[in-house]
């Protein structure tokens, strides 16, 4: 067994905040984005409430011919919105209990498909992987042994899953080549471990190997979440004005149509 010194106790506290301030960071974002989607549908939602109230029984008039203000569109848009919000806290419910590992295998992995946030959470089970692999092979444990207990820390079920499976196949035997099959993470720092992992490699070599796996994963999982960050603001952004401004026009049309019929016939019928 290997004692580590400071600077490798340093930096395995380093390495353990990346993951930490990325979990939070993207919990943040999405929440953000989460408050501004949902205060632009309640704003839009009464928008068309009201004016839905107020065009109730009001006319217009195309040449002499008078005809009624139409509101069950603006109803089933109320409706829309209302859809829209329940599958938004769905959503975001789903990526809480994403980044905290606590979703199942087949819904954890429809959640690592969203573009940009999916690679993130991915990259933080990876980073977290690689720093768990590097201390067993430093504390000189078995591969089977070291990823076992990879597994009790990863919270990413789809590489749970994976990574119990390799145990078994190394435990039974198998070569590494094989034991590795089908990684449910693409990222270069797994790949390039399961391709140098295939030579007979001295253990110092291996202590390095994984030691750029893990440093090279969490350079990684800094740049993707802050770039990740980004875009969930820019999106959530986007999305609050589109909404509140759609239920503004779509309320505006049914105002210009109530004032035509005052001008023409001085009130409602």
């Amino acid at each position: 067994m290997t004692f580590p010194t400071i600077s490798d106790q340093a930096e395995l506290e380093m390495w353990s905040v990346i993951r930490d301030d990325a979990r939070s960071s993207l919990s943040r974002a999405t929440t953000i984005g989460f408050i501004y989607l949902i205060a632009a549908l309640a704003v839009g939602t009464f928008l068309l409430s009201a004016v839905a109230e107020l065009s109730e029984d009001a006319v217009y008039y195309v040449g002499w011919e008078e005809k009624e203000v139409v509101v069950t569109w603006m109803r089933s848009m109320m409706w829309v919105y209302a859809g829209i919000a329940v599958i938004a806290g769905v959503g975001w419910l789903l990526v809480q209990l994403s980044l905290r590992g606590s979703l199942p295998v087949f819904v954890a992995t429809i959640i690592s498909k969203i573009p940009g946030l999916g690679r993130a959470i991915q990259t933080i089970a990876l980073a977290n992987f690689c720093q768990s692999i590097y201390q067993s092979v430093v504390n000189s444990k078995t591969y089977g042994d070291a990823f076992r207990a990879a597994s009790d820390e990863t919270r990413f079920t789809p590489l749970r899953l994976w990574i119990d499976r390799s145990a078994a196949r190394l435990d039974s035997g198998q070569s590494w080549e094989h034991a590795l099959l089908r990684p449910p993470i693409k990222d270069h720092p797994l790949a390039a471990v399961i391709a140098m992992g295939q030579s007979q490699l001295s253990r110092e070599e291996t202590i390095r190997m994984w030691h750029q796996a893990a440093s090279d994963s969490h350079w990684l999982l800094q740049t993707r979440s802050q770039r990740t960050v980004r875009h969930l603001f820019r999106v959530g952004l986007i999305c609050s004005l589109f909404t509140a401004g759609l239920a503004i026009l779509s309320t505006n049309t049914n105002i210009v149509l109530m004032l035509d019929g005052l001008t023409y016939s001085g009130g409602w019928f």
